[in-house]
């Protein structure tokens, strides 16, 4: 609704950006305004999600559109008491989606909400699995997370689920999930879901598909 970035924070443009712990949400938000993502819908079908939001309001609403065409009703969020305190919630879409690149829109239906994250899952209850670094509108868990796990370049240990050592990839300092995916690749892992573990003990659970 207007040109500034009203959280003066992460970048300068129209979208208003506000600090959230070691990260960032999105702030100031007005009944009308919307954001936009190039997404890539990995399976078809109507598929869960989750939104992470806080609102001091005694309540605040949103909807999502893929392609401009509806895939939730408004989705009412309950008050979280303040703009620092976080909630999920949890939903699923409410018509089928299609695989392939889309355009994601969030439409913000009421005034004032702050947006941390969302993430789709392909079925219930593999949402958190999204979280820990697959796919996703991911901006800070998926990127932070990984770059603090991967601090110190070396050589890292790899583990499968049931805690088998299967091997060693080598990261640089500061790597991103999608150099630590690589490294599994290029080192001969296939695709499933992996333990690294750190020099210091700190484990990060990769998972990477087709």
């Amino acid at each position: 609704m207007d040109s500034e970035n009203q959280g003066k924070e992460y970048r300068e443009d129209r979208v208003d950006i506000v600090k959230n712990g070691d990260g960032f949400a999105v702030g100031y938000t007005q009944k009308g305004e919307w954001l936009e993502y190039t997404v890539n819908v990995e399976t078809s079908g109507t598929l869960p999600f989750e939104l992470s939001y806080a609102t001091g309001m005694e309540s605040a609403s949103v909807r999502f559109f893929m392609d401009n065409e509806p895939i939730t009703d408004t989705l009412s969020l309950s008050g979280t008491d303040d703009f620092d305190t976080y909630a999920t919630y949890k939903g699923k879409t409410t018509k089928e989606l299609t695989k392939g690149e889309h355009v994601l829109k969030v439409l913000i239906t009421s005034d004032y909400v702050n947006l941390d994250w969302i993430a789709f899952g392909k079925i219930d209850g593999d949402i958190m699995d999204k979280r820990n670094g697959t796919t996703g509108i991911l901006p800070k868990f998926a990127s932070d997370a990984a770059n603090a796990f991967a601090k110190n370049a070396g050589v890292y240990k790899v583990f499968d689920l049931m805690g088998n050592m299967l091997g060693k990839i080598r990261l640089n300092a500061g790597a991103t999930l999608t150099e630590i995916k690589n490294g599994l690749k290029i080192a001969g892992y296939h695709n499933g879901a992996y333990i690294v573990r750190n020099a210091i003990g700190q484990t990060f659970r990769v998972n990477f598909g087709k």
